[in-house]
């Protein structure tokens, strides 16, 4: 299997146009690009990243059938190697959310030269692992973009254990703070981690979507967590005889990002962020799956800088 590493476009303004950033991505290494809304028509987007040499996946926001319809026509010129939609309204019913996704997977399916991936993400119908859980119940070929940062943040836990309040009969004015195991949310866990096919490797925590920094402290402990997470779908993958896993590092700006509340700037620089989580990815799998040149990453280093090794 190739594991394929692609750099997100969100955030990332500041490196120019779409041409600037297109190359950049391509001098740091990374194997393709996922993008949204990218101000160029089809054909010069396609010309631009067959001369970069880059892959893309195309993310697709569907709040209802219409506006995924309204989008497919683009999709369909660019011929994306993945499509990854934000699905629905969490406010949705489950029979209305069960309405949208069989309707959009049958669309995808029909019109589609790729296969359709729904990321677990806030807003959308997939935006905890319970009602996840009870989606993928319900459609069996439903398969997920791994966002977990959404999970541990709405769940407010690392999804195997809770924070759990009860009296303290020493402290009438504090309670007692007991951590508990939910064999519940590791069970949500492991349907969601079956069902992945794409990876947004962003780190969150329990309170947050994205950690201030995931190579040090506090960031880096929740990294590992989600490492094994992560590590479980790449095996899946192998596993399946999958040809392709795509992985984003998909760390983004403020207000995604903590930040200092006088300057409004991130404690830590997306892109080198990024790359340095892209990096990780390459020496923790170096051998055991097909990726990119061994001095793709040694070498080009990209254009803002040069982050920390791999821990």
């Amino acid at each position: 299997m190739k594991l394929k590493l692609l750099k997100c476009d969100w955030g990332m303004e500041h490196l120019g146009d779409p041409v600037a950033r297109f190359r950049a991505y391509a001098a740091a290494g990374y194997d393709g690009v996922e993008a949204s809304f990218v101000a160029l028509d089809p054909p010069e987007m396609k010309a631009l990243l067959r001369d970069c040499g880059l892959d893309h996946v195309a993310m697709v926001f569907a709040r209802n059938e219409q506006e995924f319809l309204e989008q497919l026509p683009r999709v369909r010129k660019l011929a994306p190697l993945l499509v990854n939609c934000h699905a629905g309204r969490d406010h949705f019913t489950f029979e209305r959310g069960l309405s949208f996704l069989n309707s959009i997977m049958e669309i995808a399916r029909n019109e589609l030269d790729c296969e359709i991936v729904f990321e677990t993400h806030r807003q959308t119908l997939l935006y905890a692992p319970w009602t996840t859980s009870r989606y993928l119940d319900a459609i069996p070929d439903l398969r997920l973009t791994a966002d977990f940062s959404h999970y541990t943040c709405v769940s407010e836990t690392d999804m195997h254990a809770l924070n759990h309040a009860v009296p303290d009969p020493s402290r009438e004015d504090r309670p007692m703070v007991e951590r508990r195991s939910d064999p519940e949310l590791e069970r949500f866990m492991d349907a969601a981690i079956a069902a992945s096919r794409h990876i947004h490797a962003r780190v969150g925590w329990s309170h947050g979507p994205q950690v201030a920094d995931p190579t040090t402290g506090p960031g880096l402990e929740w990294t590992r967590i989600f490492e094994g997470w992560w590590d479980r779908i790449i095996e899946a993958s192998i596993d399946r005889g999958d040809e392709v896993l795509t992985i984003n590092p998909e760390f983004g700006p403020p207000p995604y990002a903590p930040a200092d509340p006088a300057t409004g700037r991130a404690f830590t620089d997306a892109w080198d962020t990024c790359l340095w989580m892209a990096r990780r990815f390459r020496e923790r799998w170096r051998g055991r799956v097909e990726q990119a040149p061994a001095n793709s990453w040694s070498l080009q280093t990209g254009p803002l800088g040069y982050p920390p090794d791999p821990a």
